[in-house]
């Protein structure tokens, strides 16, 4: 009798249907949206160009002098720049340039410049306008001169890839020489036209 009524209950439990619970949906995940910024601050790069550089005039006690006596010459440059917000950035630059004049002789300048820099972002093209302020040494003919220099620049670069991007840059360098006599006090001004790359990190 007992083995009948165990095997009974056994049976009876088999058949009997467990309820479900009822199913929970699981709550939606929040969307991400990424906004791609393609600078941010703190990036920094690093700029290397080379071009012909041409002297415009010289202004003097007299007026502006248009012939300059220079011929066409070249130009380099070196920086480093870092960002300190999402468009200015901040560093220091380098140069070389130099212009053989009709006498077979040489001028020669290295600029030594801090740099600001803010700069326009159109997807992949990027517009730095940047001002360049320091010093120069200048000679010529056995004649030395150390002096400051002023050097505003515009430049349109395309951006390959997040590390390097290529363009072209135009730069005016104003370079004044004051003495004491006024009579020889000149402010050259001479354009450089570069092409140039940047890497970036």
């Amino acid at each position: 009798m007992a083995l009948a009524i165990a095997a009974l209950a056994a049976l009876s439990a088999q058949t009997t249907t467990p309820e479900t619970p009822p199913t929970e949906t699981a709550p939606e995940k929040p969307k991400t949206v990424t906004e791609y910024e393609p600078i941010r601050k703190g990036d920094q790069f690093m700029h290397v160009s080379l071009g012909p550089g041409l002297s415009l005039f010289n202004i003097g006690p007299n007026g502006i002098i248009t012939d300059t006596r220079m011929n066409l010459g070249g130009t380099g440059a070196l920086g480093y720049s870092r960002f300190i917000t999402t468009k200015v950035a901040l560093g220091g630059s380098i140069a070389f340039a130099f212009n053989p004049t009709r006498g077979d002789n040489l001028f020669f300048y290295l600029p030594m410049t801090f740099t600001a820099t803010y700069e326009l972002v159109f997807n992949r093209i990027h517009v730095p306008l940047s001002m360049n302020a320091g010093v120069a040494f200048q000679t010529y003919n056995a004649m030395n001169y150390f002096g400051p220099i002023l050097k505003p620049e515009i430049a349109v670069y395309y951006q390959y890839s997040p590390e390097w991007s290529f363009g072209v840059l135009a730069a005016w360098n104003c370079i004044p020489e004051l003495y004491t006599d006024n009579s020889y006090n000149r402010v050259g001004n001479l354009v450089d036209i570069d092409a140039g790359f940047r890497y970036h990190f």
